[in-house]
């Protein structure tokens, strides 16, 4: 029989969630004990800085699972992350009816330091392992802004999926920024 996951990630796996759904403002310390099924306690106990601390650490936790789940479902080169990347969201958005957003844009978007600062390393990390692969073809500079911009473009048309609810953005960003990332 599987265990059941601990306290703590509980509360992260919940907060996650949440904000996909809900956003940093949306999303409560009582909603977030009663999805995990935790105490109060165990929130303060592993979170010492409260909502602040568990929501950034909520948003590191969802960068880290969407690049390994990227890495694992691509075949190294850019066009393939890409395409595991899109290939994810489209899968994600329509399994919710568009109602789960992305927890790291929703964390950009909240004006607690820890919560951005947590945001931002996530999309540096995202565009590092990106223009990691694109160095490999381009000037390191050039691959870098590419990278930024590749991120950019998919958060963005993630953004305009969830509002149209259709995965049409996503699949214009895809064949778009396939012709520029792939190698001429």
């Amino acid at each position: 029989m599987p265990t059941r996951p601990g306290a703590r990630d509980r509360l992260v796996e919940a907060t996650i969630t949440l904000l996909r759904e809900r956003g940093v403002h949306g999303t409560g310390v009582a909603e977030v004990l009663e999805r995990s099924g935790t105490a109060r306690g165990s929130l303060y106990q592993h979170f010492p800085g409260g909502k602040a601390d568990l929501v950034a650490e909520a948003t590191r936790s969802a960068g880290r699972r969407a690049a390994r789940h990227v890495a694992r479902t691509s075949d190294g080169t850019a066009g393939s992350l890409l395409d595991a990347l899109v290939d994810w969201w489209v899968a994600t958005l329509t399994k919710h009816d568009f109602g789960r957003g992305c927890p790291v844009a929703a964390a950009a978007l909240d004006e607690t330091g820890a919560t951005t600062d947590a945001a931002g390393r996530v999309f540096t990390g995202w565009t590092d392992e990106l223009a990691g692969l694109l160095g490999q073809d381009r000037d390191p500079e050039e691959a870098r802004r590419l990278a930024g911009f590749v991120v950019s473009a998919v958060e963005g048309a993630l953004l305009q999926c969830r509002a149209l609810r259709s995965t049409v953005p996503l699949e214009d960003a895809r064949v778009v920024l396939r012709g520029l990332v792939s190698p001429s």
